[in-house]
């Protein structure tokens, strides 16, 4: 790998974020309350640990194969088996994209453009996310620096007004639920904190990788803390009932903002969270374009451009059924592949390598 086609480790840490931050934060709060109501919070402290643990296994794997997860997926399978095990990752990359494209637009056309369609909707960020794809690796992590740099240091000093009229003794008592709704809730909360499975692939293009650990598990103790915050802020503003019928519970915390120049703040809100959520967008589009010009042997313009339109089709004959649908399968797939694949596939990794040096 050209070393002009690297970035460096620091820059890890916005990657991370950029991949875990994205349109959830903005309903997670509802999701990980149903079950453990107010202790959920400490479900999302949970998943962060484990989440961290994943970083440090993803790291062990692709460091004995000394690639991206199409490496690891030839040295144990072979070229064949190995390209089909790939193709299912680049499927996840892809339908996580469109996940987050089709739940970006329901906001849009709830809460600005109702009568917007949701094809010209996909077309127009998905042409600002061509854009940055086709610039190559080191634009995609250009614009997770914006997405962090800009938008979202000035929506963490947002919190400060709903704390003004906060009730923290919403919080007590503590560990007032079942170990099984904690459960529920740090399975929620794992999803939620997903986006590190992109580690997979852009781990070649990281220069001097084994110096970007620490910014990697910085970058999740950073998202780790801002879901916390964003649960506490959420349950000391909102009632345990009325949490629990908000769809957008941080969004709808924007409505209390005033300002005598700004009148709807949540359109600024949304304005600002185009740009993470093109980032989040572009990185993960990268991943599943990239993953398949190593499978097919295509060039990964075109692989961009087909699995583009493809989202803009389905984005076209999409309803919220179908987005319900989607979030649930997306779930599952992402805890099944990353929380349950990888570590079975490092072990595998770890005794193949074994071998091979004991014979």
């Amino acid at each position: 790998m050209s070393i002009r086609h690297q970035v460096s480790p620091y820059l890890v840490f916005f990657i991370v974020y950029n991949s875990q931050v994205g349109v959830g934060i903005l309903s997670f709060q509802r999701t990980i309350a149903e079950k453990a109501g107010y202790d959920a919070w400490i479900g999302v402290l949970v998943s962060g640990c484990i989440v961290q643990l994943f970083i440090w296994m993803t790291f062990k794997l692709l460091e004995k194969a000394n690639g991206d997860i199409v490496d690891v997926h030839h040295c144990i399978f072979g070229k064949l088996s190995g390209n089909f095990f790939s193709f299912i990752i680049m499927f996840y990359y892809w339908l996580a994209s469109l996940s987050v494209i089709l739940a970006f637009i329901r906001i849009i056309q709830v809460w600005m453009f109702p009568t917007m369609p949701s094809w010209i909707l996909s077309t127009l960020i998905l042409i600002l996310v061509y854009y940055c794809v086709s610039g190559g690796f080191r634009v995609v992590v250009g614009v997770s620096f914006m997405s962090f740099i800009f938008p979202q240091i000035i929506l963490i000093v947002l919190y400060i007004f709903p704390l003004k009229i906060a009730h923290f003794s919403n919080l007590l008592p503590v560990l007032d639920h079942s170990f099984r709704d904690l459960a529920d809730s740090i399975k929620s909360s794992m999803y939620t904190l997903a986006g590190t499975e992109t580690l997979l692939m852009y781990y070649p293009f990281i220069r001097e990788p084994i110096n970007s650990k620490k910014f990697a598990h910085l970058g999740v103790f950073f998202t780790t803390l801002l879901y916390t915050l964003s649960s506490i802020v959420s349950f000391t503003f909102y009632s345990e009932d009325q949490i629990k019928t908000t769809i957008w519970p941080e969004l709808s915390l924007t409505k209390i903002i005033k300002l005598s120049y700004l009148e709807r703040f949540e359109y600024l809100y949304i304005s600002l969270y185009l740009l993470i959520v093109t980032a989040l967008l572009s990185l993960l589009l990268w991943c599943a374009s990239r993953g398949l010009k190593r499978i097919f042997n295509i060039k990964q313009k075109y692989t961009l451009l087909y699995i583009s339109l493809l989202i803009i089709i389905i984005s076209h004959f999409s309803n919220d059924l179908f987005i319900e649908l989607l979030d649930k399968y997306v779930i599952q797939m992402n805890l099944w592949l990353f929380y349950g694949y990888i570590p079975i596939l490092l072990i595998i990794f770890s005794f193949l390598k074994r071998g091979k040096q004991n014979g």
